[in-house]
């Protein structure tokens, strides 16, 4: 058995020296430093300032720390290598956990990483709240709830229910219908239609909201009153396709506005065809008395008001800027009032307060300059005619959305047609020779046209073609003889183009069921003048 190693002595500190060595020795130095350090390391224990008290862990995990004994049986440590070493004083009763032991052949017990616990910030809050840190307000509440992880899940009773087929639907909305008619029916309105004529009259637009479906409220008004009064427009916003080119082309094809209207430079130059036709119709509801008499050529007017009846104007089409920028236009002419309707909470929210509070333009006799004024607003009155109604009609044309979507995204092959922008967008890329072939069928159509303002407007593809389409024999000998396309696989050619893009369509049936071929540009009468307006150098 090996002989066990004797222990050495702990060197006293100065203070406890009675009498110094009078010659100074290097184990001298070493027990003067030592115990100046264990001195110190006590006082800084006990709130001393100035000095580094190492942690309990760092003395646990320290390797170079050797453990000996004092003379009353307290283990110690202290440093193996160094001049001066860092010790620490003994802590008699207060007991301390070890959180590793050595064991004879075996290295230290590795240290386990603790898990890290994901926190609330909510609880985080919370907890300082009750410590007293920190003041929590309900703003800090409410962003800490926001960042919080959703723990809800995917499953709604939306889409555990069954949807309704149509015939249940019906018989649902007709036992529903009878009952709302009874609590606000549409003839309960007709008391009101004295005050929105006298509001109209004074400049203002109407906005109307509530709850159900306002479209027949609002369609017995025009029928009871407005036809009586002026022009009526009525525009379906709920219409999927319904846009405001649409609005501008329903105005122009149905009233016949004049094309040859002066527009200002400014407009001619820099703006679209929308911008064109905006101003237009804008012109042509000028007070007839406000025009000077050398400018009567170049601005005839209406001699009725327009009243334009727009049903959901907070529809994604006509809720873009371009959109109300037009419609604001529109409704600043002092002859041109606009009503319409809304069901979403924050359609307000899209006027700002010019819009909603600026009065219609004002000019004097004889005060028309050809320039309209910059400002605009729809100066509107809010009206309550909430009716219980079904939302039916409305509703109609989510079908048609979802038709429209796949036409769109080229899940149909079936066109309905193709609007002014698009046309013009055609004519930019395509060759002298198809150029000049469209602008014979333009030009034919429109003499095909009969009088009645009824055929006027857009006529989409259909299986029977309309009164003023063309034949395609003679369109194909008209462009033989103009030296557009003299053989006839040349001809297939330029019109199967235009056909392929939809800008021109073809039907085997006329209106008196003969059979053959005809052709025809689904476009209105306005749209077409405006085309050819733009066709001026193309020969014919």
């Amino acid at each position: 058995m090996p002989p066990r190693p004797t222990k050495r002595a702990r060197p006293s500190s100065p203070s406890r020296s009675l009498s110094p060595d009078p010659e100074p020795s290097a184990s001298h130095l070493v027990s003067f430093l030592t115990g100046y350090a264990d001195h110190h390391s006590s006082a800084s224990s006990s709130g001393d300032e100035g000095f580094d008290v190492p942690s309990d862990e760092d003395e646990d995990e320290d390797p170079d720390i050797d453990e000996e004994e004092d003379p009353d049986g307290t283990p110690t440590k202290r440093a193996k290598t160094g001049l001066i070493g860092t010790s620490t004083p003994s802590r008699k009763g207060t007991p301390r956990k070890r959180k590793g032991s050595q064991t004879p052949g075996r290295g230290n017990t590795p240290k386990k990483t603790p898990n890290k616990r994901k926190y609330d910030p909510l609880e985080i809050l919370e907890k300082h709240e009750e410590e007293g840190i920190i003041r929590v307000s309900k703003s800090d509440k409410y962003l800490a709830y926001q960042s919080r992880t959703s723990r809800t899940s995917g499953n709604s009773y939306s889409s555990l229910a069954k949807p309704l087929s149509q015939k249940q639907y019906d018989s649902y909305t007709a036992l529903s219908s009878k009952a709302r008619e009874r609590i606000r029916p549409p003839e309960e309105f007709e008391e009101r239609y004295d005050q929105w004529e006298l509001e109209l009259d004074e400049g203002f637009n109407l906005l109307f909201y509530g709850f159900g479906s306002k479209r027949n409220t609002l369609n017995r008004y025009v029928e009871k009153r407005l036809s009586k009064r002026g022009e009526v427009v009525v525009v379906n916003g709920h219409f999927p396709q319904m846009g405001i080119r649409e609005v501008l082309n329903s105005i122009e094809d149905n009233l016949s506005v004049p094309q040859n209207i002066k527009l200002p430079s400014s407009i001619l130059n820099n703006s679209t065809t929308i911008e064109r036709s905006a101003h237009r119709i804008y012109s042509y509801f000028l007070p007839p008395l406000s025009i000077p008499p050398s400018k009567k050529k170049d601005y005839p007017t209406s001699k009725n008001n327009l009243y334009l009846i727009i049903h959901n104007l907070d529809s994604t089409s006509l809720r873009k800027p371009i959109s109300l920028s037009i419609l604001s236009l529109l409704a600043s002419s002092p002859r041109i009032h606009l009503i319409a309707t809304f069901d979403h909470l924050h359609t307000p929210l899209l006027f700002s307060p010019s819009l909603t509070n600026t009065p219609p333009h004002t000019y004097e006799e004889g005060g028309w300059n050809g320039e309209i004024p910059i400002e605009r607003g729809f100066n509107w009155l809010y009206h309550n005619i909430t009716t219980y109604a079904p939302y039916t009609v409305e509703l109609s044309y989510l079908k048609l959305s979802a038709s429209t979507h796949l036409s769109l995204s080229g899940g149909s092959s079936n066109t309905t047609g193709i609007s002014e922008e698009g046309a013009l967008q055609i004519l930019k890329s395509v060759p002298p020779m198809a150029a000049r072939l469209l602008k014979l069928l333009l030009t034919k159509q429109l003499s095909n046209l009969p009088p009645d303002a009824a055929h006027h407007i857009a006529y989409p593809p259909n299986q029977v073609s309309p009164v003023f389409a063309v034949d395609n024999d003679i369109l194909q000998s008209l462009a033989k003889e103009k030296f557009i396309a003299r053989e006839e696989e040349r001809y297939d050619a330029l019109i199967g183009e235009y056909r392929d893009h939809g800008l021109v369509v073809e039907a085997g049936l006329d209106a008196e069921g003969r059979t053959g071929r005809w052709v025809w540009v689904p476009l209105g009468k306005a749209a077409i003048e405006r085309v050819l307006e733009t066709m001026k150098e193309v020969e014919v």
